[in-house]
């Protein structure tokens, strides 16, 4: 079944056997030497990505509340080489096209400073799942949408410096991961990724502006839906070459495409295919409508209540929540946004309530009121249980000096502010 692949990889071997499993730090809210202190596995670093480690032993537990907290992100380590590859400065216009779960695009935010990512993704339940992860790492300057790839890139033409497009393919680098995948994989269904893929680099290259950076990744082997594919596109698009990736570890590209790059699992990882195209030109990014300026004197007061200072942005409202943009945020007509900068507060009757992405993304000097939690009581707060808590009023639980949610503390007890959805079992 998977004959084509064997001048390439013989992965026979492979199925039956462990995947290897992968860790990166968030930098937005842990430095490497307190991660490598804190962290409850065994890691070897990866050549891949710079913050990024192999676990040798430990378990990848989501429901640890250092992962809960958005110390780190769990993530196969091969995968974390197309954000290596985008070769991000921190004040540039992101675009990732594919982006859920939100791998790559939690990467991309942990090291912009002054930019702005713009995470799209089309299926409505992939992107929730990329909403969450984003808001648990602690991603402010994004905006999180919906929609088409042709239709956004044709909303934002020529606005981003970066674009990642992270194809949806084949995923035979998945298979000792996942072995549905090898159940599922023909070489018609390499055939159809192929061409999505195709369609989906025609609007990464509309997104991008002259001059910009278009990586393009899969997490397969076969040919088709790499090496040729980029080929396809490059006979169409005289004004995009190939260039360094950045990349240690892995292998040249094959069929004259040696800018690319392979990883394979002997290198340590599932397996990805890298490349990284250069726009010719030199232009700044288009503009794009953004959201208009709001004033609400109410949102003001209520935050003061919570916070030290007021954080920089202007407000936006949608529905009964509402929202600080810290910097002029797209909003491009015809294309859902799910979420754009960070939400802030919440109107329930009278009743103004802070929500949990704004304890995410803001440190703890940032808070009136704080309480630091032990091991054990932040596992009770993650569970939904009631903590204790000095002081009255709005607060932030700590782990580790990390915001992990709210409480409204009075008479020496933190009533739990967790959103139910977020809360664990274990």
């Amino acid at each position: 079944m998977i004959s084509h692949l064997k001048e390439l990889i013989d992965l026979t071997p492979l199925i039956g056997t462990p995947p290897v499993e992968g860790v990166r730090y968030n930098p937005k809210k842990i430095s490497r030497a307190e991660f490598l202190k804190i962290a409850p596995f065994r890691l070897e670093p990866t050549p891949f990505y710079h913050g990024g480690f192999i676990i040798r032993e430990g378990k990848a537990d989501g429901n640890h509340p250092y992962h809960l907290a958005g110390l780190y992100y769990f993530q196969e380590p091969s995968a974390m080489s197309a954000v290596t590859a985008l070769q991000l400065s921190g004040n540039e216009r992101v675009l990732d096209l594919c982006a859920a779960p939100g791998s790559k695009a939690t990467a991309i935010a942990s090291r912009l400073e002054d930019g702005l990512l713009v995470a799209n993704e089309i299926q409505a339940k992939r992107a929730a799942a990329l909403l969450q992860n984003l808001e648990r790492m602690g991603a402010r300057r994004a905006v999180i949408t919906q929609a088409p790839a042709e239709r956004l890139a044709a909303a934002m033409p020529e606005y981003f410096d970066k674009v990642l497009i992270d194809s949806p393919c084949s995923g035979e680098g998945m298979f000792r991961k996942y072995p549905r995948i090898l159940e599922e994989w023909s070489e018609e269904l390499v055939e159809r990724c192929a061409l999505r893929s195709r369609a989906i680099l025609e609007a990464g290259a509309e997104a991008l502006r002259p001059g910009g950076r278009l990586v393009y990744s899969t997490c397969t082997f076969n040919l088709e839906e790499n090496e040729k594919t980029i080929l396809w596109f490059l006979e169409r698009h005289p004004d995009f070459k190939p260039v360094e990736t950045g990349i240690s570890g892995a292998q040249p590209g094959f069929l004259g495409l040696s800018e690319a790059r392979r990883i394979f699992p002997s290198a340590g990882g599932e397996g990805h295919f890298v490349c990284a195209l250069s726009r010719a030109g030199d232009a700044a990014g288009r503009s794009a409508p953004d959201f208009a300026k709001e004033r609400w004197p109410e949102a003001d007061a209520a935050i003061k209540s919570m916070l030290k200072e007021r954080p920089e942005g202007n407000w936006i409202c949608r529905g009964n929540f509402f929202y600080l943009l810290d910097l002029d945020l797209p909003c491009p007509s015809g294309i859902r946004i799910l979420r754009a900068g960070m939400q802030s507060l919440e109107l329930q009757g009278r009743q103004w309530k802070p929500a949990h992405h704004m304890a995410m993304c803001l440190p703890k000097e940032a808070f009136l009121l704080t309480q630091e939690f032990s091991m054990q009581q932040a596992r009770q707060y993650l569970n939904g249980q009631v903590v204790q808590a000095e002081g009255r009023g709005w607060g932030t639980g700590l782990l580790e000096g990390t915001p992990i949610g709210w409480i409204k503390a009075g008479g020496g007890m933190g009533k739990n502010h967790l959103p139910k959805g977020l809360r664990t079992l274990s």
